[in-house]
């Protein structure tokens, strides 16, 4: 308490709760009194009276990360990694009095991160964080069987199989790079039980198209010279310009069937009908019952705008003409570090999913007929899971190719 003339201060150092109360002062000169009184409220200094953890989930679960403080004149905004983070389908934001609550509905890979909630009253503030991890998925979101069973099941199913026309005509088609060539490969390698070459394919993944004519490739049955009742077809790369890569009306042709075999691609020039290459009447044979594109899921994110486009409408186009249609992902271990050091958790990982949806999403293709396989162009000896993979999106193809020729053996003929 201080007297400074006709001043008087009462200061009260680190005041506490048990100091609030009424204050009274009196003042005396000889007779005469007068005095005040106020009221001091001691308001709580803002802290967090409960905080939340660090979370570890798995992909699709959901994560709830709550909060509370000790009083409820505050605000709060929530921070990922230092940026401030909105509302969205996937993410709700909550107040409840002193308490405050974040929900992330379905938790994916790219949800990962560290998570704050700054909490604010005036000119104090609070801060509680934590970090958000999220893993594989726990289980099996697409069942597959990684058994010799599988394998030989699925390859006598193939091998065994009288479809409606004979040979079905399968047609490869994606941007270059993506493993068209190899593919074919891998389907020869299983089938004869040993690494071969059957369809060149560039190694060293340059940036301009390998395949340059038009050729049919057929699968030979092992310990026989008899072939499998399908062929591949495969074509010149995509590329973003129109004077570069497949013309996309080449491949309107082949799916009718009037492109000859080792035509030569012209980029700048399709095939029209006074070319000598050009196939007048096709048999229900020469037309395509399946077609189906390749993707580098390493690479789908990186894909141009203009490619998306050519291939939207290839496989418009194709609809329209009723053909099944299929894709197959490629390179999966490249773009996934969880599928490079096992390949039986490649329906596990929430990034080979991530890829399929955002190739489904941008080729308007459903997630049912995405299959994620892995080449034969490292290893020197079979691998039961290469050899699953690619007979499980090969028995599809062809299957869906059956149903078309059946279905449209009318028309076909």
């Amino acid at each position: 308490m201080v007297q400074d003339g006709m001043k008087f201060v009462l200061r009260i150092r680190n005041v506490q709760g048990s100091e609030e109360g009424f204050y009274k002062i009196k003042v005396k000169y000889y007779n005469e009194e007068v005095g005040s009184t106020a009221m001091v409220t001691v308001k709580e200094n803002l802290r967090v009276s409960r905080t939340f953890q660090d979370v570890k989930a798995s992909a699709g679960q959901e994560v709830i990360l709550k909060c509370e403080v000790n009083r409820e004149d505050v605000t709060a905004e929530w921070k990922k990694d230092d940026k401030l983070l909105t509302e969205g389908r996937n993410v709700v934001m909550e107040q409840r009095g002193k308490e405050f609550i974040l929900k992330i509905k379905h938790a994916q890979k790219s949800d990962t991160g560290f998570y704050t909630c700054l909490v604010k009253s005036g000119s104090e503030e609070v801060k509680i964080s934590a970090e958000v991890a999220v893993e594989e998925f726990d289980r099996e979101w697409r069942s597959i069987n990684f058994n010799p069973q599988t394998r030989n099941k699925l390859e006598a199913e193939l091998t065994q199989l009288r479809p409606q026309l004979e040979p079905l005509r399968i047609l490869l088609y994606g941007p270059i790079g993506s493993g068209k060539s190899s593919f074919i490969n891998s389907i020869d390698i299983v089938f004869k039980g040993k690494i071969s070459t059957g369809a060149l394919a560039d190694a060293a993944g340059a940036g301009i198209s390998f395949t340059r004519r038009f050729q049919t490739h057929k699968i030979e049955k092992k310990g026989t010279s008899e072939f499998l009742p399908f062929v591949l077809n495969d074509v010149m790369g995509l590329e973003d310009e129109k004077s570069k890569g497949v013309h996309p009306d080449d491949i309107m042709s082949i799916l009718k069937g009037h492109v000859k075999e080792n035509y030569l691609f012209e980029p700048s020039a399709p095939l029209s009908e006074e070319d000598p290459d050009y196939k007048r009447d096709p048999s229900p044979t020469d037309k395509v019952h399946c077609l189906v594109c390749l993707l580098p899921a390493d690479k789908i994110s990186f894909l141009t705008d203009d490619i998306f486009t050519k291939m939207r409408s290839i496989r418009e186009q194709a609809s329209d003409m009723g053909i099944p249609q299929v894709v197959v992902m490629t390179k999966p271990d490249t773009a996934c570090q969880v599928v490079k050091s096992d390949l039986r958790k490649i329906y596990y990982s929430m990034k080979i999913k991530e890829k399929m949806q955002e190739c489904s999403n941008r080729l308007g293709v459903p997630m049912n007929c995405i299959f994620p396989v892995k080449n034969y162009h490292e290893v020197t000896e079979l691998v039961l899971e290469v050899d699953v993979l690619i007979l499980n999106a090969l028995s599809t193809i062809i299957h869906f190719a059956n149903d078309y020729a059946r279905q449209n053996s009318h028309f076909l003929g």
